[in-house]
């Protein structure tokens, strides 16, 4: 998908009369022509910023709508007359139409490779969020979401994301997530790699995975199934106690450790098992732009339904990064093309954040597609400048520790 197709859909969303009727929490809300509008409230929280309320607000009077800016409380107000369903809308349709079979989408070996995990963001410390979403850490004060996505790894999508309680069941988020894939992108399901970390296999979830025809490669601990635990170094078959026949790969990482895969993957060489698994990573990379280059954490608002609103909006720009990043990749590849160069180079993913965060909410709003075509045209060759070298076979010993903390001082409001 272009940048300029994906705004398109995303303002006829934001101005569809349809999205205002399932939002909208009363009835006559947005039903008055005056103050900020429904769409332009939309629009307005896509903004990747993440400087006060009443800052963004100024700068949105002052570059779009013109006249006295409402105030903070103002519009504090206005967002909880309508919920979160038009950023989820607008994940689902730009997701639908991406996997269409439209597209030329990036596969590995003929399979689409998707990556499951699961997360927790930090909210706001107020009693109705540690209501709605339940607490974790020391004392059981720190209220927390749970989170969990269905990330293309090839292809930089968050698929299927969902936010619920921090004590929910991740293999269950797990079998959702199999479900969308199979009812909702069932062309893409019957061609799809799904990779799992150690958390995750169960004998239930195996059989799960099985019987939906989806393709899995799941890392097991050692305290896993005797039958996959007894199973011998190299490549064998172990039959489970539900009849289920299992391929157990084990191998050394370059670290020595031991690695064990179960898969249903029984045609596929057992040489290529260290790189499938190895895609995985690219989920873990996700959450990193989540947290710490889009800020999810920094919430705008400190109650459950802006909590949402938040979440889905990022999820909305999180796909938003793999669209100009792709573009942004294609303009350094022809800058690139002809040169003897040691690295193959792509846009800075930090740095085209960075532009892309100034400029992209004021884009979506302009109403006018052929001017937020010129002016992303303008902010892709911006993004290309700045590259850094792909270096695939680097790896990096894992840091447990945060690397930076959540600050909920940060003035939030409802």
């Amino acid at each position: 998908m272009k940048h300029v197709e994906m705004i398109v859909k995303l303002e006829i969303i934001a101005n569809s009369p349809a999205t205002l009727r399932k939002a909208r929490i009363k009835e006559k809300a947005f039903t008055r022509k005056r103050g900020m509008q429904f769409r332009e409230a939309v629009s307005f929280l896509l903004d990747m910023r993440k400087t006060s309320l009443q800052t963004r607000l100024n700068e949105y009077y002052k570059k779009e709508k013109g006249g006295d800016p409402i105030s903070e409380q103002a519009f504090s107000k206005l967002r909880m007359k309508f919920d979160h369903t038009p950023f989820e809308t607008m994940v689902r349709v730009v997701v639908k139409k991406e996997y269409s079979g439209g597209y030329e989408l990036p596969t590995w070996h003929g399979y689409h490779v998707f990556g499951v995990d699961g997360s927790f963001l930090q909210l706001p410390r107020v009693e109705a969020l540690r209501a709605e979403f339940g607490v974790m850490g020391r004392g059981g004060r720190c209220p927390c979401a749970g989170i969990s996505v269905l990330y293309d790894v090839l292809h930089g999508w968050a698929i299927d994301p969902i936010i619920g309680r921090a004590d929910r069941d991740e293999r269950a988020e797990c079998e959702k997530h199999i479900e969308f894939l199979r009812v909702e992108l069932p062309h893409i399901a019957q061609s799809s790699i799904v990779t799992l970390d150690m958390g995750y296999p169960s004998l239930g979830l195996l059989g799960k995975l099985q019987r939906s025809g989806v393709k899995y490669a799941a890392r097991c601990n050692s305290r896993f199934l005797s039958e996959i635990n007894n199973a011998p170094m190299g490549d064998s078959v172990a039959v489970l106690k539900n009849g289920q026949s299992v391929r157990v790969v084990k191998f050394l990482l370059p670290s020595g450790e031991l690695e064990t895969l179960a898969t249903n993957l029984f045609d596929l060489p057992k040489s290529l098992f260290p790189e499938l698994y190895a895609l995985r990573w690219g989920v873990e990379t996700a959450y990193f732009c989540l947290k710490q280059e889009l800020c999810i954490e920094k919430f705008s608002g400190k109650s459950p339904n802006s909590i949402r609103q938040d979440f889905w909006a990022s999820m909305v720009l999180l796909n938003a990064v793999a669209v100009f990043q792709h573009e942004a990749d294609a303009v350094v590849e022809q800058r690139q093309a002809g040169k003897s160069l040691k690295h193959s180079y792509h846009a800075r993913t930090s740095g085209l954040i960075v532009t892309l965060r100034d400029e992209f909410v004021f884009a979506v709003l302009s109403g006018d597609p052929g001017f937020s075509s010129l002016e992303m045209d303008r902010i892709i060759r911006t993004m290309a400048r700045e590259v850094s070298p792909v270096r695939p076979d680097r790896s990096f010993p894992r840091n447990f520790k945060p690397a930076f903390k959540a600050n909920h001082n940060l003035k939030s409001h409802l």
